[in-house]
């Protein structure tokens, strides 16, 4: 799960060439600039358009920017540093960090996209050989390598932990380091933050939820919430059980006031608790008539794991340990660190490929909070293709039943994957402030995939080609 809220940084680059439609942008960042320094969110919320406004209302934008200023201080420059497909990327740069900046406008020339990242550098090749723990002694093997060091040969790449099931047989591979310098290889067993993933356990915890009684699927979540808190619905149509799970409720994808309290943009959920995540949906407004869109919501997911703490009447890890991980066989799916797995834990890197700070959670746990391995992954996927206890697999079952259709995109609870295949992956990726990871399986093909990686550099290249050496489709 990456922290998206508007945040961007840039490296230093030549000046780019001038066309009007990048000259138009230069200027609407500047006037950006200018208001975000001069206090005036409602002035910058005036240049957005229709579409952005659905996304986001103009008090929780007004709150985003303060505490975007809060957290970064004044925004000093904004060098534009790419323009593809009528998007202009900027560095901008803040008193108190640096970050990439993405801009486009529509035909009226309204602000249509307005969003900040994790500073990402220009990558370059690192010389000399990577460490792995592949034997290269098979075609297999060699195949696996080659899509691997395509990843690990970039600058900013540091550790990766691969796990693929193809015909009833598991091939693990480790590359590059479980922290930079430390020579030590990762293997199966090492630990990562898994982000989102996280959330496909927390579909499966409904599931489970829904099977002993204690809930429905189309339960208004306002039923399982304190009466201060208004019934969340729109044009009175409810938020449910359902739509948290599969991003159609209508919430944003994270709360207003998280930025306001994170006293640590490197590790910003940390004091968000149950207080203040109250706190918000006392005034919370949604952007949309739930089950009718979808919106990526960290916020919903999380709110979903809280629910399920609060009818279960345990801790969302204890849910996790007794309800899953156990009956699995995943003894280190943690989310507290134990003595044990402190050894296991890979060290994060930012997108520069520096150490950065773990990501804890309280209230919003359920949307990235878990820690695993490889090891642990497998028997979760296994089960997910009809290969595990009986009461798992009926879980696993409901987690697949599509809930939500977007186009060719399909949601069930938690997993996505795309209609227009006749063999279709169920994939979920995730996020945290040092790590980016990936899971998929293929019930026709009976293939898994597992990719785990300690820095922000995208994994996208290892995705097509481990989907592709699973099912054989590779020359």
């Amino acid at each position: 799960m990456k922290f998206l809220i508007c945040l961007l940084l840039l490296a230093v680059t030549p000046a780019l060439a001038q066309n009007p439609e990048t000259a138009r942008l230069d200027s609407l960042t500047e006037r950006a600039k200018r208001y975000f320094n001069n206090q005036q969110p409602d002035s910058l919320y005036a240049l957005v358009d229709e579409a952005f406004r659905a996304q986001i209302s103009a008090t929780q934008f007004t709150q985003v920017s303060q505490g975007l200023q809060t957290q970064l201080g004044r925004w000093q420059s904004a060098d534009r540093r790419s323009f593809r497909d009528g998007v202009a990327r900027y560095k901008a740069v803040f008193e108190k960090g640096t970050l990439d900046f993405f801009i486009s406008q529509d035909k009226t020339g309204k602000i249509h996209t307005f969003l900040f990242r994790p500073f990402e550098a220009d990558i370059s090749e690192k010389t000399g050989a990577v460490l792995t723990s592949n034997p290269l002694r098979t075609a297999f093997d060699k195949k696996a390598d080659a899509v691997a060091q395509a990843y690990v040969k970039k600058a900013n790449t540091v550790g990766l932990s691969i796990g693929i099931w193809r015909n009833d047989s598991l091939f693990t591979y480790g590359y590059g380091e479980t922290a930079k310098g430390s020579r030590h290889v990762p293997d199966a067993n090492t630990l990562f933050e898994i982000g989102s993933i996280s959330k496909t356990l927390t579909a499966t915890l409904l599931a489970d939820a829904v099977q002993r009684g204690l809930v429905k699927l189309d339960d208004p979540v306002s039923k399982y919430l304190p009466d201060s808190i208004p019934p969340l619905q729109k044009d009175g149509v409810p938020v449910t059980l359902k739509t948290l799970s599969n991003h159609t409720s209508g919430l944003p994808r994270l709360p207003a006031n998280l930025l306001l309290t994170a006293t640590d943009m490197t590790n910003p959920y940390k004091h968000y608790d149950r207080k203040l995540l109250y706190t918000y949906l006392k005034t919370a407004i949604l952007s949309r008539q739930p089950g009718k869109e979808y919106e990526y919501s960290n916020l919903a997911v999380g709110l979903l794991g809280t629910i399920l703490e609060t009818v279960n009447k345990k801790s969302y890890e204890d849910l996790i340990r007794e309800r899953i991980a156990k009956p699995l066989g995943m003894a280190h799916t943690v989310i507290t660190l134990r003595d044990e797995d402190r050894n296991r834990f890979a060290q994060g890197h930012n997108g520069q490929g520096n150490p950065t700070s773990s990501w804890e959670f309280q209230a919003l746990t359920g949307a990235g909070g878990i820690r695993s391995s490889v090891t642990d992954l497998v028997p979760y996927l296994k089960a997910e293709l009809g290969k595990g206890p009986k009461k798992m697999l009926e879980l696993m079952k409901t987690t697949q039943q599509p809930t939500f259709v977007n186009g060719q995109t399909t949601v069930g609870l938690g997993w996505h994957w795309r209609t227009d295949s006749a063999q279709p992956w169920f994939t979920h990726q995730g996020g945290t402030g040092g790590f980016v990871t990936y899971v998929a399986f293929n019930p026709v093909r009976q293939a898994a995939v597992i990719i785990l990686a300690n820095s922000q550099t995208p994994i996208d290249t290892l995705i097509a080609g481990f989907q592709n050496l699973a099912e054989g489709t590779t020359k």
